[in-house]
């Protein structure tokens, strides 16, 4: 076992065991693993880095998204990204469509990759990718890098409204969405997809082999987010049911193979709402197996605020005897931000001001206590048991500090110039700054000033415009008190902000 998967069980032990914090982290606050709105998310490791793959939220409805990236980490709590996956799109471009007097906008957009797999020195992605009629498929492309980019395998690409590019256009591997990838002990790959789909996939994994499989499961209902993961000779296949709040997760095993046959056990519910804990509708996510180790953890969306505010949380699963799997507890608290996990020592500002603070917003949605019992199958004549729940989000400036990346510091609607000050209380050596900024996929300029008595500036960097990367980093600081953010385009907030 190297020093990486070392490394890895002592998070795992701080992560799902317990420990000190540091006084700034108040673990009764929310806990994702992303300091960013994140869905769909598929982790990979390779070479001792963590490649958390996933749908890149904006708050913009399922009709826009982000461009694709991949979150890096060592430890599985600090990540980063730089730069978008694959290029030839622009995701933020509307493009028009319909019979005139009935046009529509729409974009391009990337959804729900699969987990990562690697063959013969390439790196294998499985996207949906929407067109903007929202004409829709799940295609395979390869890179030489996890991080990219990515090149589709076939074809030259997918285009929309351009006739003469449009005759080789890349073919997808199936024309449906929530592709997710499992390759067996002996080699053989196989995709599995929403409403219960699987297949083989040939030799070079870029078309499916012979024909689809449709898995029977205990619970009926619409499926999507399917996973597919082996432990100890036995194969699990994971299915949500519902959606948004009320999400949950049943699973599937086999001991025969990947297509089954499968069978379910008595409790086949591994994940639903934990209202007590504050996790609403545990949704699309995936296995990561800790390599060397029988530790397995559970990746998942979060509803965050409705609509595309989902964050990504991770659980452990757990295993009975028999190899069944244990009914999670889902929590907020599955991965924290660690001081001693840092190899610089942060400096921790005494005091946080902003231009502007927009005003708290409740979240209300209603949660089905009883969703499993409604969706049995055969189903059972059981009345919904409705819990009106509510989270209310504020957005004060210390939320950029607190540790937590399910709280953030934004400006109020009004501000059309933001910024945002720290006070180090005294003159202190500033190695560098990391900014971690609301949907950063959409990217950034901004400016930096220092000053010792907060009167007088000094820029410290050249603004760069839109940048795409998370987080922005500002080395070589210098000697200051007060640090001051001015952001020139981007969103108007920031997830956390660190001093070193």
């Amino acid at each position: 076992m190297n020093n990486i998967f070392l490394k890895s069980l002592g998070v795992l032990c701080l992560l799902f065991v317990g420990f000190e914090v540091d006084a700034q982290q108040n673990q009764s606050l929310p806990q994702p693993v992303i300091p960013d709105y994140v869905a769909d998310p598929s982790v990979s490791y390779f070479n001792g880095t963590y490649y958390l793959y996933g749908t890149s939220d904006i708050d913009h409805g399922l009709l826009e998204m982000g461009p694709p990236v991949v979150w890096t980490s060592k430890d599985l709590v600090n990540w980063s990204y730089k730069g978008v996956l694959f290029k030839g799109f622009d995701w933020q471009k509307a493009h028009t469509f319909g019979p005139e007097g009935k046009t529509k906008t729409g974009y391009f957009r990337y959804w729900a990759p699969g987990a990562v797999i690697k063959k013969d020195k390439l790196y294998h992605l499985y996207p949906t990718i929407l067109k903007p009629d929202n004409k829709l498929g799940t295609y395979h492309l390869t890179s030489k890098s996890p991080e990219g980019p990515f090149q589709f395998s076939n074809g030259k690409g997918i285009f929309f409204n351009e006739p003469e590019k449009e005759k080789e256009e890349t073919k997808p591997v199936f024309a449906d969405i929530d592709g997710d990838p499992f390759v067996d002990d002996d080699g053989q790959a196989y995709i599995y997809w929403r409403r219960r789909k699987a297949a083989k996939l040939s030799k070079d994994w870029k078309t499916i082999e012979g024909s689809e499989v449709s898995i029977p499961t205990k619970r009926s209902g619409y499926s999507e987010g399917p996973l597919l993961f082996k432990r100890n000779g036995i194969y699990y296949y994971l299915y949500t049911l519902s959606g948004g709040a009320n999400y949950v997760y049943a699973y599937m095993m086999s001991k025969t193979g990947p297509l089954g046959p499968f069978v379910a056990p008595d409790q086949d519910m591994v994940f639903k709402s934990n209202i007590e804990k504050g996790v609403w509708g545990p949704g699309h996510g995936n296995v990561l197996h800790i390599p060397g180790t029988d530790d397995y953890l559970f990746f998942y969306l979060e509803y965050g605020q409705g609509s595309t505010t989902r964050q990504v949380y991770v659980n452990r699963l757990q295993f009975n005897a028999d190899g069944t799997i244990k009914p999670a507890e889902v929590t907020t608290t599955g991965i924290s931000e660690m001081p001693n996990l840092n190899k610089k020592p942060l400096i921790h500002p005494a005091k946080v001001t902003a231009s502007s603070v927009r005003r708290d917003t409740i979240i209300k949605t209603t949660i089905d206590t009883v969703i499993e019992k409604l969706i049995a199958m055969p189903p059972k004549f059981v009345e919904s048991e409705l819990a009106n729940v509510q989270r209310t989000m504020d957005f004060k400036p210390e939320n950029a500090i607190d540790g937590s990346n399910g709280t953030f510091w934004m400006c109020d609607n009004a501000d059309k110039k933001p910024w945002y000050q720290i006070d180090l209380g005294a003159v202190k050596r500033v190695k560098s700054l990391e900014l971690f900024f609301l949907k950063s996929t959409l990217g950034h300029s901004f400016k930096i000033e220092k000053s010792d008595d907060g009167q007088e500036w000094k820029t410290v960097n050249m603004p760069v415009s839109q940048l795409i990367r998370s987080p922005e980093v500002i080395n070589k600081i210098g000697k200051t008190r007060f640090l001051k953010l001015t952001i020139l385009s981007g969103a108007p907030g920031l997830w956390e902000v660190k001093v070193y």
